[in-house]
């Protein structure tokens, strides 16, 4: 069942329960005005036949003033009839004021009883045929205008329906045509304000996100690749080296020794791809626990203790001793990794600084790294925390997977990561997590 006939039903429903309100309505408060009419000019002419028979005590009303459809009845003491109009039935004495009658044959009639001189009443009546007759007349032609009215409703409904829903029949087409190979392909008729061009503009932002995953995916691919290809082949020629000379002890050792080195380096590309799988949000789940910040800040640094103190680079820490709740081994990564880039990019001879805060009254823990080294480079800012970006020469160690495994780990907190240029020069790495 399409939305556009579940629309148009419910239209029609809601008019024809609406129209049947209404003519309900107005049925009712037909019936009771000519009931009302006729009941008035019931006692009217009541009180004319009293006011005669009190005149002439002896004498008889005169009907030829009596108005069409009514007749008019004289009991006296005994309720026996002394007078009767023609066409008026056999009235029995009627308790006073109005009533019903329901006469011999079946019809009822509106009756209105006054007593007059002398014990006698008198009794004028009509017949309700003629008020049924015009309310089962109404009745029937409202049923039928009724039913035109739905009828055209419906119709007018459908029409309209299908006139609303036209622009989300072409985001539909226009969406269903866009493929994996043109990702960059938006949404036309977002300019409106209206819930259209809301909902336009949310599928264009949701292309956006596609577009980006997909070219994130697309580069990790690539950069992985790249990657892996280099050191595969080298080991390969190497392995190849080294069958070509069985018997040449010193290059067969050589090709060994550069087969080891590739190995090792296939090995922490493997290690870190499978670190960047856990640490990403849907990898590893999170598991916090409270810890000591100035020991989570000190597990990080002695990680890159070595690698500092080749450089001759010091790193100063700066943590208070307090408890967060927070997943260890996600934050001792993101703290090794963002002090082993900054150690490599620092100048030989300098420092890297490491403070961390915690805002008791938010519970977030604020870490930044500070070094002297050259800083990023605007173009390359955008593409800093994916995957094998590297910002230093390709010839420099590692493969561009630590930054993106901190950004991945910080992101899986619910916190952010980002960068900034030091005042004075170097670089800013700042991320909060809760805790």
């Amino acid at each position: 069942m399409t939305l556009r006939f579940r629309l148009t039903a419910w239209n029609a429903l809601g008019f024809t329960a609406t129209l049947l309100v209404v003519a309900v309505a107005v049925w009712l408060q037909y019936g009771s005005v000519i009931r009302h009419s006729l009941d008035e000019v019931l006692q009217a002419t009541a009180s004319a036949m009293v006011g005669v028979l009190e005149a002439q005590p002896s004498g008889l009303p005169d009907v030829s003033t009596l108005p069409r459809g009514l007749y008019v009845v004289v009991l006296d003491p005994a309720g026996t009839p002394a007078y009767a109009s023609a066409g008026a039935p056999v009235v029995v004495t009627p308790p006073p004021g109005f009533s019903t009658f329901r006469t011999s044959d079946g019809a009822s009639d509106a009756i209105y009883s006054a007593p007059a001189q002398g014990g006698r009443t008198v009794v004028v009546g009509s017949t309700l045929a003629e008020i049924d007759r015009n309310l089962r007349t109404l009745a029937e032609t409202m049923a039928l205008a009724g039913g035109a009215l739905v009828v055209v409703a419906a119709l007018g409904g459908w029409w309209l329906v299908g006139r609303a829903l036209a622009p989300v029949s072409r985001l539909a087409s226009e969406a269903d045509a866009i493929g994996s190979s043109e990702l960059d392909r938006r949404l036309a008729g977002v300019e409106g304000d209206d819930e259209l061009g809301t909902l336009a503009r949310t599928l264009n932002r949701m292309l956006a996100r596609v577009e980006e995953s997909v070219r994130r995916q697309r580069a990790f691919v690539v950069g992985a690749s790249h990657d892996l290809r280099t050191p595969l082949a080298a080991l390969r020629a190497e392995l190849e080296l080294a069958l070509l000379h069985p018997t040449d002890g010193p290059a067969l050792r050589a090709a060994v020794e550069a087969a080891h080195a590739d190995a090792v380096r296939l090995s922490e590309l493997a290690t870190g791809l499978l670190r960047l799988a856990a640490a990403e949000p849907d990898g590893r789940r999170l598991e916090c626990e409270d810890v000591h910040l100035s020991q989570l800040i000190q597990t990080g640094a002695k990680l890159v203790t070595a690698s500092a103190t080749a450089r001759n680079v010091v790193i100063e820490v700066t943590a208070p001793d307090v408890l967060v709740h927070v997943d260890r081994p996600r934050l001792v990564q993101v703290i090794t990794n963002l002090l082993a880039n900054a150690t490599l990019s620092a100048p030989l001879g300098s420092a890297v600084e490491l403070t961390a805060e915690l805002h008791e009254a938010t519970r977030v823990l604020r870490v930044e790294v500070l070094d002297r080294g050259p800083g990023v480079s605007p173009d390359f800012r955008p593409s800093l925390f994916e995957p094998f970006a590297k910002a230093r020469p390709a010839e420099s160690p590692g493969a561009g997977l630590g930054l993106a495994t901190a950004a991945a780990a910080v992101h899986a907190h619910g916190g952010a990561i980002g960068y900034d240029d030091r005042p004075g020069g170097g670089a800013r790495f700042w991320f909060w997590v809760p805790a």
